[in-house]
């Protein structure tokens, strides 16, 4: 008996600790109104008395998650007819990164903020913003940057898994069956500019094109190859299998090649 006392002494013990703990957390947790405070600071209110900027909100349009990091520059004139230093900028994105001089900015004179923001990982709107601190307005804001846009998932080409530079392929390997004479297969330009792809090396009597001809950015199709099965005759087995090179996309000549087998 008193062994299951203690048992359940312990238990008890280790539950209300438990219910403690949990209780001091929440407890420690900002409110909503509090968490908004950090991530969507007021301005100070004689902000745009201390610094002019040339513009706050930057439109970066549609990019690829694939793009470089893009660089923005906020150009800012001191008006303030006293000198500020900013102390701080802070982003709540790790999409982006900030830098500024720490150098005193003389009344009258300019300085930038530069904020890069890098589309890796990032597909969707862009709405984030970097609030930049002076030693005048001290934890409050004298500005706000926002940069916005739209930033396009490149993964949507992953139904076509095979790159030729911008060109896009569903298979690298055919196979054409008894009785037919040609084998397709999907692609799409996932590039920003048209592409024509036109045939580089094929066997004698197989010729290939693409529907259609010429593909716009973002454009699907197919590429055709066609063989002439009287030309091919009784044509020995190793000429039954024959390889294709894709001209007019980037790349080495191995990634560009297709594999065709004739049943």
């Amino acid at each position: 008996m008193g062994r299951f006392f203690s048992l359940r002494t312990l238990v008890l013990s280790a539950v209300t600790m438990l219910a403690a703990s949990l209780a001091a957390q929440v407890a420690g947790r900002p409110s909503r109104e509090a968490l908004d405070s950090l991530l969507n600071p007021t301005l100070h209110p004689d902000a745009s008395a201390i610094l002019l900027f040339e513009k706050v909100r930057e439109d970066i349009g549609t990019i690829y998650e694939s793009d470089s990091v893009r660089t923005l520059r906020f150009v800012f004139r001191n008006v303030s007819g006293a000198p500020v230093r900013l102390t701080k900028v802070t982003t709540h994105c790790g999409c982006t990164v900030s830098s500024f001089s720490r150098a005193s900015v003389a009344a009258g004179d300019t300085s930038e903020v530069v904020v890069k923001y890098n589309p890796r990982r990032r597909s969707g709107t862009i709405d984030t913003d970097a609030f930049v601190y002076t030693d005048r307005t001290g934890n409050m804001p004298a500005a706000r940057l926002t940069v916005t846009g739209n930033v396009v998932n490149t993964d949507e080409w992953n139904h076509l898994p095979h790159s030729m530079g911008a060109l896009r392929v569903k298979r690298t390997k055919v196979s054409i069956g008894k009785g037919r004479t040609e084998a397709r297969i999907p692609c799409a330009n996932v590039g920003k500019t048209p592409l024509r792809p036109v045939q580089e090396v094929s066997a004698r009597y197989a010729t290939f094109s693409v529907e259609p001809s010429v593909l716009q950015p973002g454009e699907e199709g197919d590429i055709v190859i066609t063989i002439d099965r009287d030309a091919l005759g009784t044509a020995a087995a190793g000429e039954r299998r024959f390889s294709v090179v894709v001209g007019g996309v980037e790349g080495r000549i191995s990634s560009r090649t297709i594999k065709v087998t004739i049943e």
